[in-house]
């Protein structure tokens, strides 16, 4: 059987849609009742850990501890509902996978708020296990996502996708350090931005490779749309390699939309508005796509409005 950790808030994606639309605004006690139940009928194990806190509560401190035995499998979703102000918040993840364990973790910050939060993951993978990270990084003021993943065992895989769609002054960060510590192992990283007025995000990203890591693959990249002269995306790239047979890139690239892109969609009868979207679009559909849980997938595209 699938177990399903939910933090932070009700898994709305287990409702339909007509149920979504009618319970949508009532109590979150309520809904977990309802997810409950759907998880029943789906033949899935879930837990719901509730962290959100209303009033005028000046710091949360959250640790979290996860032991993935051999050949389990973990999905957690982070979706944060806040209803507290100006408060920070402080949650550590901690997750060991045993041998030939999945886990697909995925943090969705997607209401507005004005608190400020720190997300830290440190993630250990035995032989042949795989972590699949993804971040949508969309509505506190400050947030800051840290990953750590060391790959200690062979064959073992970690992906870290993420999306940052900022306006309205906002300061986001993601932070990764990959460290491959065995032969034969696996890393993939995507994060892309859409910074609107008056935004931040900072993207730094690193690459670590042992000595006897021979047979490693890496990779890094990331891109920013800037909507805006005052939008600002900060980027640091790295790479710190000790064996001699590797294969790892890195890049990073920033800048507006190509004005030729939008005057050729336009001439296909779109408006400028219009064109933007499409591009946009286009853009972000990149990273939800490395998303191999489907349910997410959509949950996330119909987070986002994203159209194939």
């Amino acid at each position: 059987m699938t177990k399903i950790i939910i933090i932070n808030g009700p898994n709305l994606n287990l409702l339909g849609e007509r149920e979504q639309t009618q319970y949508g605004n009532k109590d979150y006690k309520y809904l977990e009742e309802i997810c409950q139940s759907r998880a029943k009928d789906l033949n899935i194990d879930i837990e719901i850990q509730q962290s959100n806190i209303e009033g005028d509560i000046v710091n949360i401190n959250i640790r979290l501890d996860f032991n993935l035995e051999p050949n389990s499998a973990l999905k957690i979703i982070d979706y944060s509902i806040d209803k507290s102000e100006k408060n920070f918040v402080n949650i550590v993840y901690n997750f060991n996978l045993e041998k030939d364990a999945i886990l697909k973790n995925y943090k969705l910050d997607k209401e507005e708020n004005n608190n400020i939060k720190y997300s830290y993951n440190n993630i250990n993978l035995d032989t042949n296990s795989v972590a699949e990270n993804f971040i949508l990084s969309l509505g506190s003021s400050f947030i800051k996502n840290e990953i750590n993943c060391n790959l200690n065992g062979k064959y073992s895989s970690a992906f870290v996708n993420g999306i940052f769609n900022l306006d309205n002054n906002k300061n986001h960060e993601i932070r990764t350090s990959i460290n491959h510590l065995n032969e034969n192992t696996k890393s993939y990283q995507l994060i892309k931005s859409v910074l609107g007025e008056n935004t931040k995000s900072a993207y730094q990203g690193k690459i670590f490779v042992k000595s006897n890591a021979q047979k490693t693959d890496g990779y890094q990249l990331s891109k920013a749309i800037l909507l805006s002269d005052n939008a600002e995306f900060n980027a640091k790239p790295e790479l710190e390699i000790y064996a001699d047979d590797v294969k790892c890139s890195h890049g990073s690239a920033s800048g507006s939309l190509n004005q030729d892109s939008i005057f050729y969609i336009m001439s296909r009868g779109l408006n400028y508005i219009e064109a933007k979207e499409l591009l946009i679009n286009g853009f972000l559909l990149d990273v939800v796509e490395k998303i191999t849980d489907n349910e997410i997938k959509n949950l996330i595209k119909n987070i986002m409005g994203l159209k194939e």
